[in-house]
């Protein structure tokens, strides 16, 4: 049995060959057009003694949205499926619509459809389409010489956490500016994310003034990206809209480093 969900993950893309030919971003992408498709299951990713019914979707649709955004594109539509736990009351199946359609209504997206269905667990599953405007932003696309950048509020929380604020609009952003090169969201944990760029892009990345406690935190759902020197500038310009660090520097070789001393990439293991 696989250790865990990259294993799985990497399993089954190496048996499916050719029809898993684009899979490995954070999104799928099918000629301009994105598709992202994510669950979140109550016990795991939310709890209801921890947070509101409307807290946790919420929570789910912006971490669906947040996928579209590192890809360089903007979230137009989601088909969205629901498992309602049995012993949710009428007052808590409300809340769960009512704050879908007030999320997608803010963020202009599209409720397509889905499907509904009960157990003894609730569960969000969420599939989004998105569109780029721009070029499209891939983890294989850091070189060495590139600064790495983080963009978000990075909080050193661990799974569970219900507030969720991705810079949802600074994706495509950045895909108009020359020079950007690796984007990916930081769900998982900073640094399982550079390990993602690290190994896709064939790279080492050198990171700096950062706790170990926030690289391996999960559920920030911050933007982590590379972009060559050139593109400090325009970088810094969006400074003054969206909370964004310089962070490190791509090099040649592999492995993700803090402060020269190579790290174990822990982040969130959901088989465990």
């Amino acid at each position: 049995m696989p250790n865990s969900e990259f294993e799985f993950i990497n399993g089954l893309l190496s048996k499916a060959g050719s029809l898993a030919k684009g899979a490995g971003d954070d999104a799928f992408v099918f000629g301009k057009y994105l598709i992202s498709a994510d669950m979140s299951v109550e016990g795991t990713h939310f709890r209801l003694d921890w947070s509101t019914p409307s807290q946790a979707v919420e929570k789910c649709l912006l971490s669906n949205f947040s996928d579209i955004n590192a890809m360089g594109g903007t979230s137009c539509a989601i088909l969205f499926s629901v498992c309602m736990n049995k012993k949710w009351s009428k007052k808590i199946r409300d809340e769960i619509a009512e704050t879908t359609v007030k999320v997608c209504k803010k963020h202009k997206v599209r409720i397509l459809g889905g499907d509904t269905t009960g157990g003894n667990s609730g569960v969000f599953s969420i599939t989004v389409f998105g569109k780029a405007q721009s070029k499209i932003l891939l983890r294989s696309a850091a070189k060495a010489g590139d600064d790495v950048w983080l963009a978000g509020s990075p909080s050193g929380s661990d799974i569970g956490t219900i507030t969720v604020n991705p810079p949802l609009s600074l994706g495509k952003e950045l895909a108009k500016i020359k020079g950007i090169g690796a984007c990916i969201d930081t769900s998982d944990s900073i640094a399982e994310s550079l390990q993602h760029i690290s190994e896709q892009s064939k790279v080492r990345l050198e990171v700096e003034k950062m706790e170990n406690a926030i690289l391996q935190s999960a559920e920030d759902f911050c933007l982590l990206f590379t972009a060559r020197e050139a593109a400090r500038g325009s970088i810094l310009k969006l400074t003054k809209k969206f909370p964004i660090y310089k962070i490190g520097k791509a090099k040649k070789g592999s492995g993700i480093f803090l402060s020269g001393k190579k790290i174990e990439v822990k982040g969130w293991q959901h088989f465990e």
